[in-house]
């Protein structure tokens, strides 16, 4: 009794699988009974195909600003009613849906007009879901690659606007209805990129007339907002590249004579090309604007070479000497008077005040304040060294006179006779003498006393060259400051956003 109570079950058990199998075999056979896939699925043939799509975005797998061209990976999302594949679950074991492959029954030749694949059409022919209410459920998934016109205008904060332009290839609007499906661009299973954020996705329906054809051609357009993320450029160029451009500042801090200046300014010039080397390489080479980051760059490069023109200039004045140049009038009251006072700089010895400021056209005479042996008459001065020694020479031929006629041999045994002077006036001939040399030592003081004065004016002359240097120095490093400071905020604050 076991036993045959064993084999009807496993008849039972055998059995059923085989009946739901006809079933479905039966239900394929009757679907497919006089249905051809050419025929598009409408009961009346002016009323056209109503073709739903959702594009669900995968992961945007490369963006390629050279050849103007996104990789993405998309699943495409179709569902239309075929009103010949309806059938009645009761009469078929309950089936609520069936599979069949691509081809087999009819499906829309929805292409993806700007597909830049080799093979144009890049999905993989997935089978289609079939319902019991004719609703025909098709995915098929690819690796899409759009052409897309990059703008990298505001790069590295750029934000780009990408679209699938998705329409039927040969029927129209009437007979053959392409509409986004609720939802539309579906993101919820997306990865997310570590170079582009997605801040907005939309969906357009847009209506095309062409010249050949009255009808309308409808497309859908799935609209991928992409917002490159700035926080890698950040801290790989932008912020060397301004550190890099504050080290300029540095060089007119450094005093002219270490020698360095020149080295540091060009140091700083050829990192600046390097990478500006870099974004040149990033630019797509048929991009109509030049980007931000280029653009900052360039800024740069230009700070630091006019910076490293004035690091020369400043060497050129800390260097002057007397005997090569003169500082011109108009030259003396800007740089030791009038930018000193705006710049708030003090100089030993000098007290720069508003009312002591010369005027920039006109020349003060400079005023010093000198011993008695400096403030000796103008015609004091029109006497010459030869003049001291033909006194001495004229004291000497007259002491030999003198002695000759007395039967002397020296000075020492001259009497003390009395000669007449040019005035009419007696004076001792040792006192003449000694006259006579203190009016020579008179004569060599004023020479020795002019020696020092011209070695007093050449080296403040050379003093003012150098102070004019450093107010030069003090002027550049205030202004390429805020130059620097100024165009960093005015490029960066033109930017669509800062941070993605």
């Amino acid at each position: 009794m076991s036993v045959c109570a064993l084999l009807l079950s496993c008849a039972i058990f055998c059995a059923t699988p085989a009946f739901g199998s006809l079933q479905e075999r039966r239900l394929y056979e009757d679907l497919m009974r006089n249905y051809n896939n050419l025929e598009r699925p409408v009961a009346n043939h002016s009323e056209p195909v109503t073709v739903h799509l959702k594009v669900a975005l995968q992961q945007i797998i490369d963006v390629d600003e050279k050849n103007q061209v996104v990789y993405v990976n998309a699943w495409l999302d179709y569902t239309w009613k075929d009103y010949n594949l309806v059938w009645d679950q009761a009469e078929y074991g309950n089936i609520t849906d069936v599979r069949f492959p691509a081809g087999k029954i009819w499906k829309p030749d929805v292409l993806l007009y700007n597909s830049v694949d080799t093979n144009f059409d890049s999905t993989y022919q997935t089978n289609m879901i079939v319902y019991s209410s004719g609703l025909v459920h098709w995915v098929p998934p690819g690796i899409f690659k759009i052409s897309c016109k990059i703008d990298i205008q505001w790069f590295p904060f750029d934000e780009q606007k990408c679209f699938f332009k998705f329409g039927s290839w040969t029927y129209d609007g009437y007979k053959l209805d392409l509409q986004p499906a609720t939802g539309g661009f579906d993101i919820s299973e997306y990865l997310p990129n570590g170079e582009w954020a997605l801040p907005l996705t939309t969906v357009e329906r847009n209506e095309k007339f062409y010249d050949c054809c009255p009808e309308p051609y409808p497309d859908v357009h799935f609209y991928l907002h992409m917002r490159r993320r700035t926080l890698y450029y950040g801290f790989n160029l932008i912020m060397p590249c301004i550190l890099t451009t504050l080290m300029t500042l540095l060089g007119f801090t450094l005093p002219p004579d270490a020698g360095e200046k020149i080295t540091l300014q060009i140091t700083v010039l050829l990192s600046i090309c390097f990478f500006l080397s870099i974004v040149s390489e990033m630019s797509p080479p048929t991009s109509e604007a030049v980007p931000l980051l280029g653009i900052f760059f360039t800024c740069c490069m230009i700070v630091v070479t006019a910076s490293t023109v004035f690091t020369v200039y400043v060497l050129n004045l800390h260097y002057r000497t007397p005997e090569t140049h003169e500082m011109g009038p108009w030259t003396r009251n800007l740089l030791l008077y009038w930018i000193p006072w705006i710049l708030r700089m003090k100089r030993p010895g000098h007290n720069l005040t508003y009312a002591s400021l010369p005027s920039l056209f006109t020349s003060k005479p400079n005023r010093h304040s000198e011993s008695l042996i400096r403030n000796i008459k103008d015609n004091e001065h029109s006497l010459s060294r030869a003049n001291s020694f033909d006194a001495d020479c004229r004291l000497n031929q007259y002491i030999m006179t003198q002695s000759v006629s007395n039967g002397l041999t020296s000075i020492g045994s001259i009497p003390s006779t009395m000669i007449s002077s040019a005035n009419g006036t007696t004076t001792d001939v040792s006192q003449q003498a000694t006259l006579l040399i203190l009016h020579r030592i008179y004569h060599e003081l004023k020479i020795v006393t002019k020696r020092m004065i011209e070695g007093d004016k050449e080296e403040q002359a050379s003093n003012n060259w150098k102070f004019a240097a450093m107010v030069v120095d003090r002027l550049c490093l205030y202004v390429f400051t805020i130059f620097i400071i100024a165009s960093t905020i005015g490029i960066f604050w033109s930017a669509p956003y800062l941070v993605a």
